[in-house]
């Protein structure tokens, strides 16, 4: 099965997503996989994970609550046609087997490879994991269907000071990451690896 979100305001299609990863994140956010530009909908609002061969849509803890044929859910599953209402929009779900399967998704991590825990893991299977020491330099990475991105969260007292790739500052962009790239925060040297 696969998952086909159709974005809709007043009617009005805006966008259309289809997915193949297991999560899903909704809100409005930039770096969200379905981004809502909408004061309703809550920074990071809630959740699609595909388990045990059925979609689940979550709230996460959002301020106007997540609806599904137009009863308010903590979480419920999803079927193919349903229509599920975040601030002033509509998503409308639609899960196909005709759509290719969900990919079994390699496991993406950042191996610190020079300053810091010589060789620790730092898994990014969550929609989204901040690295770097708070008050020096914070960055995050991003997973969108795309793959993982790397932005700039926080330069500490240089406000200026931005993740460097291998060598190169990002800016204050996100910056697609591939597999081998170097990555220094706060000092600390990452590569990013799939397994």
């Amino acid at each position: 099965m696969s998952l086909k979100i159709v974005l809709l305001k007043d009617t009005k299609t805006l966008d259309q997503f289809l997915f193949d990863q297991p999560l899903v994140t909704i809100g409005r956010r930039g770096e969200s996989d379905i981004s809502i530009k909408d004061p309703a909908v809550s920074g990071a609002h809630a959740q699609i994970t595909f388990v045990d061969g059925s979609y689940m849509i979550n709230d996460l803890g959002s301020t106007n609550g997540v609806y599904v044929g137009g009863r308010r859910v903590e979480q419920q599953s999803l079927k193919n046609n349903d229509l599920v209402t975040i601030g002033e929009h509509l998503l409308h779900v639609i899960i196909s087997a005709q759509f290719k399967a969900p990919l079994k998704h390699a496991l993406a991590y950042l191996l610190v490879v020079k300053g810091g825990a010589l060789g620790e893991r730092i898994t990014l299977q969550a929609g989204l994991t901040t690295v770097g020491e708070p008050g020096i330099q914070v960055a995050a990475v991003s997973k969108r269907p795309q793959g993982h991105f790397i932005i700039h969260v926080d330069g500490g007292k240089d406000r200026s000071r931005v993740p460097m790739v291998n060598g190169e500052p990002t800016g204050f962009k996100s910056r697609k990451l591939e597999p081998g790239d170097l990555i220094d925060i706060a000092g600390v040297l990452m590569e990013y690896r799939m397994q």
